[in-house]
C-alpha cells in the first residue's frame, strides 16, 4: 500500500498493511520551533524555519524531515492572498515583552525573558455589553489562495501521500467566542443571552463556508481529510454541558461538515482537546469521522475505553503518547512502554492514525521522541 491507500483503509475501519503515521504534518501533531531545531540537529539538516502559528510558535516541517520520519500525511502549505486590510492585525514590543494581535482582535503577549509561547491577554469584544456593541466587530474577509498552490497537492497525490487541509477560518463555534469576548463572558452569554451567540455563530458559519469555497477553488479533488478545531474539553470534563454542546454548538458543525463533504472534503476531523468522552456520540452524529488529538490523560479518555466503546464509529487520530507527562518527563523506556501499550489498545480493526497527543513541545528530549518513533516502527505492522 502507498501512504494514501494506508490512511483511507484505516479511516474506513479496516486494517491496512501498517498503521498510518502523522508526525509534524496534520491536525495538531506539529512541532514547536524549539523542538524542531533539535530534530534538525538530530538528522544533521540545515533549513530555514517557516512559522505557521505565532501564538503556539509552531513551524512547518519540511518534506525532507517528514520523509525521514516516514510520515504518511502531508498538509497543504497555504499562502493566503488577503482580500482586505485588517484593522486589528499588528505586532509590537516593549522592553519586557512581544505582543501580537490577530485578525480577530485577539491579543497575545510573550515575555522576552524565557518566553516560549504567546499568552492570551484580551479580546476585541471583552467590554461589549449587548448586540449593538457586538456589531462594531469588523469581520475578517476570508482569504483566497493562488491557483499555483494546487501543484503541491498534485505532487503529493502522485507520490502516493495522503493529503489534508489542516488550517481553518478562525476557531470553532464554541472556541472562537472566548477569544473575542473572554471565557467568562462567552460562557455566560451562551446561557443567558443565547441569541447574541447564535447571531455570531450564524455569521461564522457563513464565513467558514466562504473560506472553504476559496480552498476548493484551488484544491478541489485533491483533499483526503479536512479538519475543524473546537476545544470542548478540560482535563476533567467539558467546558460547558454536553447538552449545550449537542444542542447549540454541534448543529453548526453538522451544517459545515455536510457542506464540505458535498464539495469533496472526504473525511472530517474534529480537533478537540481534553475530556470529551461525554460528547463523542454527538461528535459522531455531527458527521465527524476522526477525533484528534485524543487526550488520553484526561478523565474517561483511556485508550481501552475509547476503542471498545467508539472504535467502530470514529477514527482516533492521535493518542499515541502522552505529551503532558510521559514524552517530556519520562525515561526512554517509559516512552517505549506507553507507545506500545497505546498501539495495542487503538490499532485493532483499523480506525487509528498514530500521532502524539498534541504538538511536540520544547521540553521534549530528542531521545524520548526517537524512542517513541522507533517503537512505532517496531510495532506498526498488522
Amino acid at each position: 500500500m502507498n501512504s494514501r491507500e494506508r490512511l483511507l483503509t484505516a479511516l474506513s475501519h479496516k486494517e491496512p498493511d501498517r498503521i498510518p503515521l502523522d508526525l509534524g504534518a496534520g491536525c495538531s501533531c506539529k512541532f514547536t520551533k524549539y523542538f524542531y531545531v533539535k530534530l534538525l540537529d538530530y538528522f544533521g539538516i540545515q533549513e530555514e524555519l517557516v512559522m505557521n502559528h505565532i501564538p503556539y510558535q509552531l513551524v512547518t516541517a519540511s518534506d525532507k524531515v517528514l520523509d525521514l520520519l516516514k510520515c504518511d500525511v502531508r498538509s497543504a502549505s497555504l499562502h493566503p492572498i488577503p482580500q482586505a486590510e485588517n484593522p486589528y492585525a499588528k505586532k509590537w514590543e516593549d522592553a519586557d515583552s512581544y505582543y501580537y494581535t490577530n485578525n480577530w482582535g485577539t491579543r497575545y503577549r510573550m515575555p522576552k525573558h524565557q518566553g516560549l509561547y504567546y499568552d492570551l491577554i484580551g479580546g476585541v469584544l471583552q467590554d461589549s455589553e449587548d448586540e449593538e456593541g457586538d456589531q462594531k466587530f469588523i469581520w475578517p474577509v476570508p482569504e483566497k489562495f493562488p491557483a499555483a498552490d494546487r501543484q503541491q497537492l498534485e505532487d503529493y497525490r502522485r507520490a502516493g501521500l495522503a493529503t489534508t487541509i489542516s488550517e481553518q477560518f478562525g476557531n470553532g463555534f464554541l472556541q472562537q467566542g472566548p477569544l473575542m469576548w473572554g471565557f467568562e463572558n462567552w460562557f455566560a452569554m451562551l446561557l443567558t443571552e443565547p441569541e447574541r451567540c447564535t447571531l455570531f455563530m450564524d455569521k461564522l458559519l457563513e464565513k467558514k463556508k466562504e473560506y472553504y469555497d476559496h480552498i476548493f477553488e484551488v484544491y478541489g479533488g485533491l483533499v483526503d481529510v479536512c479538519s475543524e478545531a473546537d476545544d470542548f474539553g478540560t482535563q476533567r470534563g467539558t467546558f460547558v454541558s454536553p447538552k449545550l454542546i449537542r444542542e447549540m454548538i454541534l448543529p453548526y458543525h453538522k451544517k459545515l461538515n455536510d457542506y464540505l463533504k458535498a464539495k469533496g472534503a472526504g473525511y472530517m476531523t474534529l480537533h478537540s482537546c481534553g475530556s470529551v468522552e461525554a460528547s463523542i456520540p454527538d461528535i459522531i452524529e455531527a458527521g465527524f469521522d476522526c477525533l484528534n488529538p485524543v487526550q488520553i490523560s484526561a478523565a474517561n479518555m483511556s485508550p481501552e475505553h475509547l476503542k471498545k466503546t467508539y472504535g467502530k464509529d470514529i477514527t482516533f487520530w492521535g493518542g499515541g503518547i502522552n505529551t503532558q507527562s510521559t514524552l517530556p518527563n519520562g525515561t526512554p523506556e517509559q516512552v517505549r512502554e506507553e507507545t506500545k501499550r497505546n498501539i495495542d489498545a487503538f490499532a485493532r480493526d483499523g480506525g487509528f492514525v498514530f500521532a502524539t497527543v498534541h504538538n511536540v513541545q520544547d521540553d521534549v528530549p530528542i531521545e524520548n521522541f526517537i524512542a517513541m518513533w522507533e517503537t512505532f516502527q517496531d510495532h506498526c505492522k498488522y
